[in-house]
């Protein structure tokens, strides 16, 4: 009967302990949270550690609540690999979520570790697909996907953009390079021609459509003199002649592009383009003082 009064004892004193222990964790996260709000982020660390150690201390990693708390302290005092590494804690604890993996890859961001944000944002996407920063992620995920010459991904990432985002002048530039990488040269001509819609000045939109047109002419006048090189008959004269009235259009069209483009940035590149265009258009003058401009020498 002693010996049985004696168990009884020990396990009242150690739920005591346990009830005291548990009132005291809670008291310390409440003055951790109290002392976060109002950006005492030093002494909110302190007792969110305090929290870790004990749950840790007790092998009840995956119960401690506080370790995003603990986390966005350190954050806030930048100590950014503590805070990565009280996030990647978290992952593994019973209050992991969607802004687990999300503010894990933004600090990852910090650091400039491309490959583990992308990590992070990937599985974002994967086990939580309707979280409520998704369209936060996936407009990032494309980013990194340009960022790290992932054409495939960054295709398929694309298509995952809402609407509002993909019209903007920054991301369609964006795609605009996705597109210029893999050689899709008509998917690259309707984004040049959404990004003059939105500006008329755009560099990349004035670029794309002035090389366009003058490759255009270019390509076009080589063939159909060839072709008369090969057979000099007056049929082949006369079709030449037809020829170069359309390459003279496209001609004209791409100085008119190469003129706005020069004036907004003016380089030896666009200047031998310019060159060029009025050496075929037969205005010797300007073309020398183009090309002029594009060794250097004016």
């Amino acid at each position: 009967m002693r010996i049985f009064n004696m168990l009884i004892l020990f396990v009242l004193i150690g739920l005591f302990a346990s009830c005291s222990g548990s009132k005291q964790i809670s008291t310390t996260i409440q003055n951790g949270e109290t002392a976060y709000q109002s950006g005492n982020y030093n002494d909110a660390l302190q007792h969110f550690e305090t929290v870790i150690a004990y749950y840790e201390q007790n092998d009840r990693s995956k119960e401690c609540p506080v370790y995003a708390e603990a986390a966005s302290s350190a954050s806030q005092l930048g100590l950014t690999e503590k805070a990565i590494n009280y996030l990647k804690q978290d992952q593994y604890s019973n209050f992991v979520n969607a802004d687990t993996y999300f503010n894990l890859a933004g600090l990852y961001q910090e650091i400039d570790n491309l490959s583990k944000e992308m990590e992070e944002m990937e599985t974002y996407v994967s086990k939580y697909p309707d979280g409520d920063k998704i369209a936060a992620v996936h407009s990032r995920l494309f980013e990194l996907y340009v960022e790290s010459q992932n054409w495939t991904e960054a295709v398929k990432a694309w298509n995952n953009l809402p609407g509002e985002v993909r019209s903007t002048s920054v991301k369609l530039e964006e795609y605009f390079r996705v597109n210029k990488a893999i050689d899709n040269d008509s998917v690259c001509g309707h984004i040049a021609a959404d990004l003059l819609k939105i500006d008329e000045n755009n560099l990349v939109g004035l670029d794309w459509t002035a090389k366009r047109y003058f490759w255009k002419a270019e390509n076009r006048y080589q063939d159909e003199l060839k072709a008369y090189e090969k057979n000099k008959t007056n049929k082949q004269y006369k079709k030449l002649l037809k020829a170069l009235d359309i390459v003279s259009a496209d001609f004209k069209t791409s100085l008119g592009y190469f003129k706005k483009l020069y004036a907004i940035d003016p380089n030896p590149g666009t200047a031998k383009y310019l060159g060029n265009i009025y050496n075929r258009l037969d205005n010797k003058k300007k073309a020398d003082y183009y090309y002029r401009i594009a060794k250097g020498n004016d």
